[in-house]
């Protein structure tokens, strides 16, 4: 009995160590490091798998050398990380440590204002072994930045900035000190740049067959002669042309990369071809009501509401497709 009592006794003591050295004692202060981060390169903007290649150097100061924090980095949103070799010093009564890394990071890209748009670029860090319970990040935001010689093709960085956040899981990974239900939480290290490309250039070479589209298409609705069937072969291939140049136009917009979403010349194209649309319905409705000699007078008329209204209805939609893209 005594011999139960004792392997008991040793049981819970081993128990209660574990749990002391999990986590800090109610009312103790959550370990912490201050975390920064200087990127030196952003290069391979990739739209279509949605990704950005980044070259940077990251440093942490802790006020123990078991904490150092460069050396449980989960990078959270990365494709595939390459870390050099880390640096440790003691300097003061704080361990200073840094580390070169260079990886591609998975982004949400919104492509619905290009070429006049702006990206939100993250690269997301977390503590590989400890949760926020048990250690936390600080952000560097005085000496974290990047290289302002930093070319990214079209790109112009707008701004930069790091923060910590705590993100939370809802699961507890089996940890049996977590009771069930319960979510784990965990200090995140968030390093963000914006961007923004003003492409004017490549707005033009998109956006042009659209517009010559729209002006073919314009023309379409002044051809006119009291003999409306002698001009009517003219008027449909006018039409016909027109939307031959915009699904043309789409085609090779298409072949760009920008496939994800409706972008802004996705918009120009797509109010070009329902432009286009109701010039052949109302090409067809006039013929319909030719046969009419009654009725040629009105088809006159409404051939001139539709060109004007559905032009001022163009016109206007796409400067504030545009206006809200450049702003």
């Amino acid at each position: 009995m005594r011999r139960r009592l004792v392997s008991l006794s040793l049981c819970a003591l081993s128990f209660l160590a574990v749990m002391g050295t999990a986590a800090p004692a109610a009312g103790a202060a959550v370990p912490r490091c201050r975390v920064g981060a200087y990127v030196t390169d952003l290069y391979g903007l990739e739209v279509s798998p949605r990704t950005i290649n980044a070259d940077f150097w990251l440093w942490s100061v802790c006020p123990t050398a078991d904490l150092d924090a460069t050396r449980r980095l989960e990078f959270v949103n990365a494709t595939s990380v390459t870390r050099g070799d880390r640096s440790v010093e003691k300097v003061g009564d704080a361990y200073w440590s840094q580390v070169k890394v260079s990886g591609t990071f998975r982004q949400e890209f919104d492509l619905s204002e290009y070429p006049f748009d702006r990206q939100d670029v993250t690269i997301r860090i977390e503590d590989a072994e400890y949760d926020a319970s048990q250690f936390t990040y600080a952000a560097d935001t005085g000496e974290s930045g990047y290289d302002h010689a930093i070319s990214l093709g079209g790109f112009k960085i707008r701004h930069f900035g790091v923060e910590v956040v705590t993100h939370t899981y809802r699961t507890s990974f089996g940890d049996p000190r977590i009771s069930h239900g319960e979510d784990s939480r965990y200090s995140r290290f968030v390093i963000g740049l914006e961007l923004e490309r003003d492409d004017l250039a490549g707005f033009i070479r998109q956006a042009w067959p659209a517009y010559v589209a729209f002006l073919i298409s314009f023309v379409s609705y002044w051809i006119w002669t009291a003999d409306f069937i002698a001009v009517l072969g003219a008027r449909l291939g006018i039409l016909g042309a027109s939307l031959f140049s915009v699904v043309l136009s789409m085609r090779a917009a298409s072949l760009t990369g920008t496939s994800f979403g409706v972008t802004l010349v996705d918009q120009i194209h797509l109010a070009t071809l329902l432009y286009t649309l109701v010039g052949v319905g109302c090409t067809s409705y006039i013929l319909c009501r030719w046969a009419d000699p009654e009725g040629r007078a009105p088809v006159r008329r409404t051939n001139t509401v539709v060109a004007v209204s559905t032009t001022a209805a163009y016109l206007v939609a796409n400067a504030v497709s545009i206006g809200l893209a450049v702003t």
